[in-house]
């Protein structure tokens, strides 16, 4: 599962500033109902300036951060080398892989399939300026340790497309799995092909479904995206998708059955997305990222309370009413996508940023103790 429900089921998905911004960023803020009283909750996550211990680490375009299956680890990629690493929940560097297949990694995604083996799926979305024949435009699998074991969608600096039968992409964004093991992927970036959401058998890479506008352009309506960026599928089989240029999340079920919009950002790009157990109770909290389109100004991070029932008809039940919201300072001059990933720990005690830009440090914000008002 992408970004991660907490019980861990097999082919599930789990999941995506400078000095100077880390200084005048500050806490959140959120009013949330304690059960059973009166009385409201006000939880703060504040920044660690501690995170991570990078040491002579060089951070370059941090694009993804992606918990380990234990939930233990930290798994980023990034557009530099090495194009993988692996850290401590602390920000100890751990490991790196030293793989020379990947050109320009977007996303990464942990898949445990039916033996109990766990993969990295990683969305090589496009290749960099010097590219070889093997980069861009398609999902390649990994073991853990970083061996190469294939990939859906044909490599290459030209093989961007629009087919289905046999698939193939341009700038596919991320991935996650269904409680079926289907792979679920967003495919279009910004000024790409396509902009749509595909579903896929990963065991013969055949397309199940296929959801966009006429001809894969921006669409606005339901199951029509522009720029769709990051994909989550909670244990109900709900598919949320961070619709980024339309400034909204989409709620969808597998079967195609359109759910809820949360239209919620103003003229903000939807990047980041994580679902998360919610502390102390049986409901699920989404965490969302947006952020300007031109990459400066303010950022925010947001929490809402999704509904456990599969039968709920709406599954954030308070609509755009966010359980928490809190401004961010973006850095000038970023080169991408500030807040470009999220991805919240299991009881979302913790949320790792990834702002994708030159040499930014990707950001942990900590829950701290919730106060009685």
């Amino acid at each position: 599962m992408n970004h991660r429900v907490n019980t861990p089921k097999p082919g599930r998905r789990r999941r995506h500033l400078s000095n100077g911004a880390r200084a005048g960023a500050l806490l959140l803020l959120a009013g949330i109902a304690a059960p059973g009283s009166h009385a409201q909750v006000v939880e703060a996550y504040m920044l660690d300036p501690d995170f991570p211990q990078a040491g002579s680490f060089d951070f370059r375009n941090v694009s993804w951060t992606t918990l380990s299956p234990d939930g233990e680890r930290l798994f980023m990629v990034q557009r530099g080398n090495p194009a993988v690493s692996v850290w401590s929940l602390d920000g100890d560097l751990l490991s790196t892989w030293s793989t020379t297949d990947l050109g320009e990694p977007h996303s990464l995604t942990f898949q445990t399939a039916d033996d109990g083996t766990d993969y990295a799926w990683i969305t090589d979305m496009a290749p960099p300026v010097t590219a070889s024949e093997s980069y861009g435009h398609c999902v390649k699998k990994f073991t853990l340790d970083g061996t190469y074991r294939g990939s859906i969608g044909t490599c290459g600096e030209t093989s961007q497309g629009t087919g289905l039968d046999p698939v193939q992409f341009d700038k596919v964004t991320d991935v996650a799995f269904d409680s079926g093991g289907l792979m679920w992927v967003t495919d279009g970036d910004l000024d790409g092909l396509n902009n749509r959401v595909l579903s896929i058998d990963p065991a013969t890479a055949t397309v199940l479904s296929d959801w966009s506008a006429p001809d894969n352009q921006p669409g606005s309506g339901e199951r029509e995206f522009n720029l769709p960026h990051a994909i989550d599928v909670d244990t109900c089989d709900r598919v949320y998708v961070a619709d980024a240029l339309n400034h909204r999340i989409q709620i969808i079920r597998t079967d195609g059955t359109f759910l809820q919009e949360l239209a919620c950002f103003g003229d903000l790009g939807v990047y980041g997305l994580s679902l998360a157990q919610a502390p102390g109770a049986s409901t699920l909290q989404m965490f969302v990222t947006a952020s300007t389109t031109t990459f400066t100004g303010v950022g925010i991070a947001s929490v809402f309370e999704v509904d456990p029932l599969c039968t709920a008809a709406l599954p954030v039940p308070s609509g755009c009413d966010a359980a928490a919201s809190w401004d961010i300072a973006l850095p000038k001059g970023t080169s991408g996508e500030a807040l470009h990933a999220a991805e919240a720990t299991a009881n979302g005690a913790a949320l790792f940023i990834s702002p994708l830009g030159g040499d930014l440090l990707p950001q942990k914000w900590n829950r701290s103790a919730a106060i009685a008002e």
